[in-house]
């Protein structure tokens, strides 16, 4: 076992984005597939607007990108 552990950051994936790249960073960072995210994210703005554009805008402004 390594003494050393992978961590892993998230991000804004510019490559894959659709809207800000905060779905695809999110995905890749838990390794679950980038439409899933993006299918709760509707989810969750369906049920609860005001909360999830809120959380969407401050990863935004949060999270760095990479390319």
């Amino acid at each position: 076992m390594s003494i050393y552990q992978h961590k892993k950051a998230c991000f804004r994936d510019l490559r894959n984005k659709k809207l800000a790249g905060v779905c695809a960073g999110i995905g890749l960072r838990f390794d679950i597939p980038i439409w899933l995210t993006r299918v709760l994210t509707v989810l969750l703005f369906l049920k609860f607007p005001l909360f999830t554009a809120l959380a969407y805008g401050i990863s935004y402004a949060v999270l760095p990108s990479k390319a």
